[in-house]
Order: structure tokens, then sequence, then C-alpha cells
């Protein structure tokens, strides 16, 4: 009996299953694959439904014939059969993997309908939807040996569902928006389905009053009026009804007034032609009945209006090819009064440039039922004008154009401004590429889209690097992650873009630039663009290095002297310390407090010496926080017995950290909390969890920091700058080791804080929990 019957049919799947080399893959050969492995296979190559296979520890793929169209051209067909299943799906993996890892451990099979399954076909990713259940497949030995997909796809129909959804949504949309009064009745009660605004206006309703009722229920006003047997008529006959002026009763301001309206009332029908609903279209008319003075003298007091806001008016019929002009459109094409104008000479007038931008919008109106476009006219002496036109066409009874009304306006003083707008950035270019600076600007969106001269000379680059923000290839590899995070913060925030990076000359050297940008906003704040520049620092930044170099030799070389003097001053204080000599013994006093001082200066430079080099190691170890806080209180204490430290923690805290680095930061904290609270002797120092974090605080009732150097105080050397400040001495390295510490442990570091009100310098630590 031939071992391999179970693929000797299956079509084109079948023929490739036994024609694939199965010995270099997990399965091995067919002769030995399992009979529950074969009985799956038999049954999936001989059905015509859509089925594919996950066999096994690696999930192996098999499909049959009629899964294979849903696997398109140009895509996995056929290297996918007897790969791995995350081998064949990346794209998908994460997302029937879960499904796939609940059948393997819950042994329940899987139903997903019209899910969204994208996978590369066709030579593209495209998004595909399934409805497929995911089924256990037991082995020989009763366990799940690999999962059985059954599954149909289901594009079209999602795909044709989400067109009608969205046609539907369409069409709601353009009652709602309708410039007429709309609503529809659905079904044989006529219940109100939609209204727009003015219909609900018509009908002196609210929307709540009338949605999803039948219509006689939510405006019983009308009840009794002749329009429940009309209604009637246009549901059993199918029959379009309409009414010019027609009186109706209806309430208004809390009391029924009578009311002309035109009205038509349009059956909607089925594929039977039976009426599923009526669309009512209304227009209220009762002041043209009932007074047409008084709209005669509305309509000249709108003609005054159009007048003065500069728009003329046009109307266009478009059976008998004539136009109706005010005598404000006679203005604008350059005549006294619309008697002189004909469309014929208003043809004359349009300039010849211009056509195709008049045959485009004439064309549109014929889609969309709407007229704009801007175009230039010539006037008789010569003189070139713009004009701004808009117009709508109107339909008759028949569904034919009839009609198009419409207004024009001159915008040659705004095109005027536009062509000087173009004019200034023209100059602006001009002069930007004439500065030896490197100056760029950017969209909105951040998107740079100009670079002067000087960028291009230097770089040797031309302007494709502005396509796709390939600029950033100019920056040093080490600086671009962090130029790039910079420089989405200022796109976000909107605030000022300053940053210090190395760009590549074309002779492949680097040297250091400082860019700054910032947005403009208009009146709204709104950002509409960014204006950068970028200037030559690298002999100050060698500077610096050089200052930086210096501090870290004298550092070092200060330490050995300091501290043999330190051993002295400790072995006269020793010998003298029963001296009957108040001065030598207050000498020595302050001789060693000076020394500490100093001591602790050098360490501060030392430190920053190793920040800058990347040499300051952490030493992490476990330990309790709380434990280390108390000792720094009780030392600060000691130095400070005026003052009163209070401490606080709602719990105890374990973390894993430098101790050492951690309780430098807690002192530098303390230290300047009793320094710069002259007149508070109370400091508090707090813990909490906050999630993760653990949070140490501390607070003082001090001089307070101004807002503007809240955000600068931890950088290296920096110090506030005042009349209160000047009475503290300090070099301004103490927050920046400290936030440097803290940066280095992956936790948070800031400060809050009020003039005159005190200060709140907190960090965090991962909280070990």
């Amino acid at each position: 009996m031939n071992r391999l019957n179970f693929i000797a049919s299956g079509g084109e799947m079948g023929q490739l299953i036994r024609e694939k080399d199965w010995e270099n893959t997990s399965l091995g050969n067919p002769r030995n694959w399992p009979q529950s492995l074969k009985t799956t296979l038999s049954i999936i190559l001989n059905s015509k439904f859509p089925k594919f296979l996950f066999w096994g520890d690696d999930l192996i793929c098999f499909y049959n014939d009629a899964y294979r169209p849903s696997l398109g051209i140009d895509g996995k067909h056929p290297h996918i059969l007897g790969q791995k299943g995350e081998d064949a799906w990346p794209e998908i993996w994460d997302m029937v993997k879960p499904m796939m890892d609940s059948v393997l451990i819950t042994g329940e099979a899987t139903w997903s309908e019209n899910q969204l399954i994208p996978f590369y076909r066709n030579g593209k990713i495209e998004d595909i939807y399934w409805t497929f259940s995911y089924s256990p497949i037991i082995n020989e030995d009763g366990k799940i040996a690999g999962i059985f997909t059954t599954c149909v796809e289901t594009t079209k129909e999602v795909t044709a569902k989400t067109e009608l959804e969205r046609i539907n949504k369409r069409f709601h949309e353009n009652i709602t928006q309708a410039p007429v009064a709309m609503c529809v009745l659905n079904g044989e009660s006529l219940v109100v389905e939609i209204a727009n605004d003015l219909m609900l206006e018509i009908w002196g309703k609210t929307i709540e009053e009338v949605l999803n009722k039948p219509v006689f229920e939510g405006l019983p006003e009308v009840k009794g009026q002749g329009l429940e047997e009309i209604l009637h008529d246009v549901c059993t006959t199918g029959n379009k009804f309409e009414a010019n002026e027609r009186l109706v009763v209806l309430p208004r301001n809390g009391k029924l007034e009578e009311f002309y309206l035109n009205f038509v009332y349009e059956p909607i029908k089925d594929q039977s032609s039976r009426v599923t609903s009526i669309v009512a279209i209304a227009t209220d008319v009762t002041h043209s009945v009932i007074a047409r003075k008084k709209i005669q003298e509305s309509e000249e007091k709108l003609n005054i209006v159009i007048e003065a806001s500069d728009l003329a008016v046009w109307e266009f019929n478009v059976k008998n090819n004539t136009g109706i002009f005010s005598n404000k459109y006679a203005n604008i094409f350059g005549y006294d009064k619309a008697e002189d104008l004909t469309r014929e000479i208003i043809l004359k007038h349009l300039h010849p440039d211009d056509e195709k931008v008049r045959e485009t919008a004439n064309a549109d109106v014929n889609v969309t039922g709407k007229l704009t476009y801007e175009s230039r006219i010539i006037w008789r002496d010569g003189s070139i004008h713009w004009i701004s036109v808009n117009g709508k066409l109107f339909y008759n009874q028949e569904g034919k154009p009839d009609k198009m009304i419409g207004t024009i306006k001159d915008i040659t003083l705004q095109k005027k401004n536009e062509q000087e707008l173009k004019d200034r950035e023209q100059k602006f270019r001009l002069l930007a590429d004439e500065m030896p600076q490197f100056v760029w600007t950017g969209n909105a969106d951040g998107h740079l889209n100009y670079f002067n001269k000087s960028v291009y000379e230097y770089s040797g680059l031309d302007s494709s690097i502005i396509e796709d923000d390939k600029w950033i290839i100019i920056v040093h590899p080490d600086d671009r992650e962090e130029n790039i995070r910079v420089w989405q913060n200022a796109i976000k925030t909107g605030n000022d873009y300053v940053f210090e990076h190395r760009f590549k000359r074309k002779d492949e050297t680097y040297r250091w630039q400082l860019s700054r940008a910032k947005a403009l906003k208009d009146i709204d704040g709104n950002i509409t663009m960014w204006v950068g520049t970028s200037t030559d620092i690298h002999e100050i930044k060698e500077l610096d290095e050089q200052k930086d170099y210096f501090i870290s030799m004298a550092s070092h070389e200060l330490k050995t002297p300091i501290t043999s003097i330190k051993g002295y001053v400790q072995l006269l204080e020793m010998k003298y310390r029963n001296s009957e000599d108040p001065f030598l013994k207050n000498a020595l006093k302050v001789v060693h407090k000076q020394i500490e001082s100093l001591t602790t200066l050098v360490t501060d430079l030392l430190d920053v010496s190793k920040i800058k080099t990347g040499s300051l190691q952490l030493r992490k170890k476990q330990f309790n926080i709380n434990n280390l806080v108390k000792e720094a209180v009780a030392e600060i204490q000691q130095i400070n017995s005026k003052n009163k430290i209070n401490f606080s923690a709602n719990e105890d805290f374990e973390v894993i950290a430098d101790e050492e680095n951690i309780r430098q930061v807690i002192i530098n904290f303390l230290t300047n909390a009793v320094k710069y609270s002259p007149n508070s002797l109370d400091v508090q120092i707090c813990l909490s969890r906050k999630e993760h974090e653990v949070y140490v605080e501390v607070i003082d009732a001090g001089i307070g920091i101004a807002p503007e150097n809240q955000i600068k105080i931890f950088e290296r050397f920096y110090r506030v700058e005042g009349k209160n400040e000047k009475t503290f001495p300090g070099f301004g390295i103490g927050l920046y080791i400290a936030a440097e510490i803290i940066k280095k442990h992956k936790g948070k570091i800031g400060v809050k804080s009020e003039m005159g009100k005190g200060s709140t310098f907190y960090f965090s630590l991962p909280y070990l929990s």
C-alpha cells in the first residue's frame, strides 16, 4: 500500500507537497509523518473550501488550492509551504500567534469574524479581512499537534459594507448640511429618521421632540390639515408630491402661527419599487406670500449689504445662455452700469492665459454643483485685475441644470499683497544667502524647506538634502539622536530650539555649531514656520575643553597638599586641645573649617571632571534609603544646630543605587535648603512612592527661584544672579553633579519654586518592590 496516498491528489498544492524536499524540515520524510497529519492533509487537500494548517512545534504551514487565490501573486506562494509559521507570516505573527497560543493551551477553538489581517501579497502589504476559525488537531498521543484553520476572505464584503456606511453617512451629512429644510420619514409609520436644523426651525421643534417618533406624534399640531392623506398617498402610489405656498399652521414661540410653505415629498423605493421612506424638502415662503413688498424691501437692503461688502451678484440662465448682473458686477469689470454688459463683452475681458482655470472650474460645476475659481480680467485701459468667482448650480423640477447664482469680488489688492509677500521672502533668501552664518527655515511641522548658500558651500552637498529630511547626514552620528529628540520637543511645545552639535564639512572634518530656532506664530498663536541659524562655536568648545582639562589637573594636584594640610591641622588640634590660648584654638577651628570647604570644592571639581570624561562610576547595592536620609539629616543637623530638619516617610523603601552618590545628592539638597533660607529655620525632607518610583523631596521656605532660572539651575557652573543670591557663595556645580548622578541612576530630578515662598527640590529612584 502506498504510504503517500494521502497526498496522491489535491491539485496544485498536492503536487507541490509531493515534490518538496521535506528532509530539510523538522517534519522529515512524509512516509514517516504521523497518521493524524496525513489524515488532516488529506481532508484539506480534497476540500473545495479554503483551509490552512499549522503543524508541530514550529507550526509548519500547509494550505489547499482553495486557499491559494487569497495569497495573490508576487507574494507568499509557494515558498511558505513547509515554512515555520513565524517565518512565513512575520508581518502578522504578533497578531495571530496569541490566538494560536490560546488554542494550544486551552484546546478550545477560536472564531473571528471580519478580522483585519493585512499581509504581503501582489507585491505589497494589503489590508485583508477574514472570517476564520482556529481549531486544535489531536494526534495519536492525545496531544494537540497542530491548528486547523477554516477561513474565508471577506475583504469585498467588508469593503462593500464600509462603503455603504460611508454612503449612508454622507447621505445623512448632505441632509443635515443642506441649504434647505430637509427631513427623512421612514416606514409606514413615517418615523422621523433625520431632520436638519432648517426643518426643525420650520416645525418649531427641537430634535429631541421629534427624532425617532412618527411625524404626527412629534408634531401633533399639523394633524387635520390634510398632510396625513398626502403622505399616505405618496406611500401608496409612489408618486412625488409638490406644493407651492401651501398654508400650514405650525407652533412658534409657544403659540400656533400660519406659514406658507413650498415643499416636496419625494418617495425613496427599494429594488421591488416599494416605498421605504419619504424625503421632505421645504422652504418657508410666508413672507413672500403675505407681504411681497417687505420681501422687496428686504432684497433692497440685502443688495445694499452686498454692495457694501464689495461683492457683486450675478445670475446665469443655463437654458438661454444669458446672464443678469448687478451694477457692482459692472464696476468690477470697469463699467458704470450693468446695462453696459453682455455675456459676450464679459468674455472679451477674460484673460486668455487663465482659460484652463475657468474650463476646469466650469467642468467641476456639473459634478459638485459649485463654482469656485480665481482669474484675471483685462480692463478696457489694458490694466490687469484679479477676481474671485463663487457660484451654485440650481436644478429644475426635472433635475436638469436650470441656473447658476453667485458672486464675484475684486481681489486685486489681495493678490498684490500676496506677491509682495513672495517678493519679501525672495529678498529674505537673497539676504540670507549672503550671510556667512548658516540660515534655515522649516514649516509648521518642523520639516526643513530652505538652507542658505553657506550650508551648501560648507557641506559640499546640494539642495536634495532638503528632501525627506536628509539634512540629518550633516550632523555627527553621535549627535543625531539627541538632535532629533530636542527638535521634535521644540515642534511639539513651540519653545525655542537650542542645541550644540557637530556638522560635517566637505573635507570630512567636523566643527561644533550652536543652532537656534524660533517659531513664528500667527495672531491665534498657531505656528506658521520656523526660522533658525547655526553659528560656528568650534573654537569656544576647544577653549571649554581646555578649561575642563585645567580643572581636572588642578583638582588632582590640589588634593594631595590639601590632604597633608588637613592632617597637620588635625595633629595641631589634638596637640593643643587642652590649650588655654583661645586665639590658637579658634584659629585652628577656622583653618579646619576652611580646609573642609576646600576639600568639598576639590571633590566636586573632581566629580565634574569625571562626569565630563564619562568616568564617574556607580557602585550599586541594595540599601534602605530611609536610613540613609536619617544619617544625612543628623549630619546636617549637627553642623546647623539652629535649624530644624523634619523627616517624614509613610513606609520604608529599599532601592538599588550607589549609596555614597545618593548621600551626596541628599546632602547637597539639605545644605542648599539651609543656606538659602536665612529667615526660616525649618526644612522638611519627605519620602514617598509614586507608581514604581521612590521620591525624595526637600522643602524649604527660603528666597525661592525665578521660573526662568529653574530650567537652568542644574547646568554646570550656573549660578542664579540677583541682589539676594549674591550674598550666598558657591560655584554652581553641586546641583550639576546631583543631576548627573540621578541621570546615571535612570531617575528624575527637578525643582518647584516660587519667589519669596521657598523651593522644593526632588529626585526619584526606581523602587525595589
